[in-house]
């Protein structure tokens, strides 16, 4: 079952009661009458250790927001994507039609922002780019979105008989910022590396040697000299063609790597940094906690005990 549309605040209400939610929401506004973006938000002092299933809203993204911490289990499938704790002021973007099942160890409070798909394509097309889409992201920091999302939340304080106005704006600002910063490009053929010129070999070959040096990453020239470009045309060709700026990229692949290298052995953390990378411990602690909301120690501790079947 899906909700396909959350067309008033009653449909809103059942998507958060169908995927597990059974105490009052705290808020509860939208659609609101411009954007027709929804939110909802929610709080419990109690855990919930039953297994439930986020309902799908195709024609939604949604945005999760942890206003405080929260320690979960999800799952897609029977696969484990998340287990342990979610730091507070983290947000993930959800992409439409996603479900999946989740299970709830602690208290908790929560925000979950429905975007309608349409308003996301008008303000990419309105950017020039009628094929940009929001990316699906991990749980993330993010001072302007833990900012726009406050400023939705307190709008009856902040401006009275204004608040839907002030929501409107908020919605449109949090849409753009995210389009300028978390979102990738699809291209009409599907083929991510057309309507670029870093595309084909050339493409391939920077993202090779990006992967080939962990440990010592490269710069921006160096990355451009490869492509035989200009740094500021192949940060946008590069932008263009993976739908991140090209330090971004490496950071994530840099992270990836190594919170992979955490889970196989023993090493010592600050030799995983070293490997890939990182001038010290603390920097990669830093960076890593910033991109998995937990240091790395903990996050290998609480990945190695989370992955068990969910019915157990």
């Amino acid at each position: 079952m899906t909700i396909r549309e959350l067309n008033s605040q009653q449909a809103l209400i059942n998507w958060f009661h169908q995927s597990g939610v059974r105490d009052p929401l705290t808020t509860c506004i939208g659609p609101l009458p411009q954007t027709r973006a929804a939110l909802g938000r929610w709080s419990c002092s109690e855990p919930d250790e039953h297994i439930h299933t986020n309902i799908p809203h195709p024609d939604s993204y949604r945005i999760a927001v942890m206003l405080a911490p929260l320690e979960a289990r999800i799952w897609e499938g029977n696969s484990p994507i998340w287990g342990g704790m979610i730091a507070a002021n983290r947000f993930r973007i959800c992409p439409p039609g996603e479900s999946g099942r989740w299970r709830r160890l602690s208290a908790c409070d929560i925000v979950n922002i429905f975007i309608p798909i349409a308003l996301v394509d008008h303000y990419a097309e309105l950017r020039g780019d009628f094929h940009e889409r929001l990316s699906t992201t991990s749980f993330t920091q993010d001072r302007q979105v833990l900012n726009l999302v406050h400023m939705m939340l307190d709008a009856d304080i902040l401006a009275g008989s204004l608040a839907t106005q002030v929501r409107e704006n908020a919605m449109s600002i949090l849409v753009s910022y995210l389009l300028e910063h978390y979102s990738q490009r699809q291209p009409q053929t599907g083929n991510k590396e057309e309507n670029s010129s870093l595309s084909g070999a050339r493409l391939r070959r920077v993202l090779m040697v990006m992967s080939q040096h962990m440990h010592a990453p490269l710069s921006n020239a160096e990355m451009a000299s490869i492509c035989a470009m200009s740094e500021a045309h192949f940060s946008r060709e590069f932008r263009r063609a993976m739908g991140t700026p090209p330090h971004q990229y490496l950071m994530r692949l840099r992270l990836e790597q190594a919170s992979q290298a955490l889970l196989k052995d023993d090493s010592r953390i600050v030799d995983i940094a070293c490997d890939y990378g990182f001038n010290n411990a603390s920097h990669f602690s830093r960076s890593f906690t910033a991109q998995y909301g937990v240091p790395p120690a903990i996050y290998r501790t609480q990945r190695r005990t989370a992955c068990v079947d969910p019915r157990s």
